[in-house]
């Protein structure tokens, strides 16, 4: 966990440094780690996934639910030209190797250190220990080695008033620091690697010296099990009735997530007689107090109103496979995964109406307007459950896997070594 004492010096931080000196430190940071060696080598290069939150506390989120199913796909897709570790830091030891997924496996606790070829993968959303242990990361990258990070979006700097204040600074701190040492970044999908790429230009004056490359996130919630045998999930792990039909919403609680726009909508139709239930699944966020006293004290609370704040992947699947469909209401998105992952499962889709979900719109998702009052958005919703209940939506099940991001993310590395000056590499171990 962050101290405050840190938050503190970091909010100091950002308050007192002008735009012109933060693009100059970065700037500055950029060159003096750039890389000093010229290798040629024939050994498997080796990929060090930084695990720092997941291996020690698997909330179950999105976010986590695409960095288990990544680092799982990587290692089955690394075959011999890869040697793939996992990562861990923590406040007393700096980046060492772990045994992930299975924590009994025995393996060296080694420090990690790059040989020239290596990849750090920040895959992990490790706010605090990337900036804690950024001095090891830049002699990682000085001494031959990438650093790539994934992005999942950059909303707490473009709307900061959606996220608690500490985790605005942590991220601000977290995007200082890879701004300076990225050779690359791993994005979402296109919307996040635009805004990425607008921020780093207008936060830190770079326009060049980095890559980028498109990940397209996968669906199969079964690939991100680590716990479970993943052909083995039972259909009785639900603690509802799933045979009375519900519409389902997935996603932490949080102002950006619309939920408040989709209760009060809901609380219309009931009045109006309606018994399709509302199910929501997500843990509680950050300035969402309100909402949770509003879904706890609502009248239909327990009845056509559900809300589970601990369903693990296993659970979670087997709601996908019952819902009626799946609502999202989110005002702003990098990607948006629970949207991909209904449709996965062949589950209509009613959704905001905003850019990064309209690019889905030929797989069968259905919009309502972004400002839509409630009892418009009332009738939207109750003309999309007729539609529903009467097969009139045709759903196309996306295309993309883990197992393609996975190998997209190999290939990537191998391109972006190839096209570094530096660094060259002719062959691979067999």
């Amino acid at each position: 966990m962050k101290s405050s004492w840190e938050i503190l010096l970091q909010r100091l931080e950002e308050a007192v440094m002008l735009p012109v000196f933060r693009k100059f430190r970065v700037g500055n940071l950029r060159a003096k780690h750039a890389p000093e060696v010229t290798i040629t080598t024939g050994s498997a290069r080796r990929l060090f996934i930084d695990l720092a939150v997941v291996s020690r506390h698997d909330a179950g989120t999105g976010i986590q639910r695409v960095v288990r199913s990544l680092a799982l796909a990587l290692v089955e897709q690394g075959g011999v030209e890869w040697d793939i570790r996992f990562v861990s830091a923590d406040r007393r030891s700096s980046y060492h190797t772990i045994a992930w997924p299975d924590v009994a496996r025995i393996v060296s606790r080694e420090q990690m250190k790059a040989r020239p070829g290596d990849v750090f993968l920040g895959l992990d959303f490790s706010l605090d220990t990337i900036r804690r242990y950024r001095r090891q990361l830049a002699q990682f990258r000085k001494t031959g080695g990438q650093l790539w990070f994934l992005i999942c979006d950059v909303l707490p700097i473009d709307f900061p008033e959606w996220f608690s204040p500490n985790n605005v600074v942590r991220y601000k701190s977290w995007l200082n620091t890879i701004a300076g040492l990225a050779d690359g970044f791993l994005c979402i999908s296109h919307q996040t690697e635009n805004d990425l790429v607008r921020v780093l230009e207008t936060r830190y004056g770079i326009s060049k010296g980095y890559q980028t490359c498109i990940l397209e996130m996968g669906h199969d919630l079964r690939k991100s099990l680590v716990d479970t045998d993943a052909t083995d999930m039972q259909d009785n792990t639900t603690r509802f009735d799933l045979k009375v039909p519900f519409s389902l919403m997935v996603g932490t609680l949080e102002p950006r997530k619309g939920h408040a726009d989709i209760i009060s909508a809901f609380s219309d139709l009931w009045g109006r007689g309606s018994n399709h239930r509302l199910v929501l699944v997500g843990r509680s966020g950050w300035k969402v107090e309100w909402l949770c006293q509003l879904i706890r004290s609502h009248p239909e609370h327990l009845d056509k109103l559900l809300w589970f704040d601990d369903v693990d992947d296993s659970e979670l699947e087997n709601m996908y496979k019952a819902c009626k469909g799946v609502i999202i209401a989110s005002h702003a998105e990098g990607f948006g995964l629970p949207l991909i992952e209904a449709l996965g499962h062949g589950k209509p889709v009613l959704a905001r109406d905003i850019a990064i979900f309209r690019i889905h719109e030929e797989l069968g998702v259905r919009y309502f307007p972004e400002k839509a009052a409630r009892q418009e958005l009332a009738s939207r919703i109750d003309a999309w459950i007729q539609e529903v209940a009467s097969n009139q939506i045709h759903v196309r099940r996306p295309g993309g896997s883990w197992a393609s991001s996975a190998r997209t993310c190999l290939a990537t590395f191998s391109i972006s070594s190839d096209l570094n000056p530096v660094l060259r590499f002719q062959g691979a171990a067999s």
